[in-house]
């Protein structure tokens, strides 16, 4: 009888466990970062960045927006399932992962927070 009360302590504290996991992936984000200091060592690693959208180009399957905040720039890939309209001049917070395309450093959007409407 005591076996099989550990047994179910330890699948209800495995199942525990799992949820709050899932729970604190979901809401842990890295922290915001310059854009300057994105290199090789960031590959395949998520990054959050700030900046203003200074060019946005629009192709069939999707959106490329040029973020700078101030001190460089970098290419976010938007699909477009983010079905945003115009993002230029506006400031926005991105997360997303580092890629390597044609050896230039790009993020793979994710998550994109308009900061500021521009008009």
């Amino acid at each position: 009888m005591e076996t099989r009360a550990l047994l179910k302590l330890a699948l209800v504290i495995a199942l525990v466990s799992i949820f709050i996991i899932a729970i604190l992936a979901d809401r842990l984000e890295p922290p915001t970062r310059k854009i300057e200091t994105i290199n090789e060592k960031n590959l395949d690693e998520w990054v959050k960045i700030q900046g203003r959208v200074t060019q946005q180009k629009e192709y069939e399957t999707l959106k490329i927006i040029t973020v700078n905040d101030g001190m460089a720039s970098i290419d976010c890939i938007l699909p477009k399932e983010f079905n945003i309209l115009n993002l230029e001049n506006n400031n926005v917070e991105i997360l997303g992962k580092v890629i390597d395309y044609k050896g230039n450093f790009e993020i793979k959007v994710a998550k994109i927070k308009i900061l500021k409407i521009q008009k």
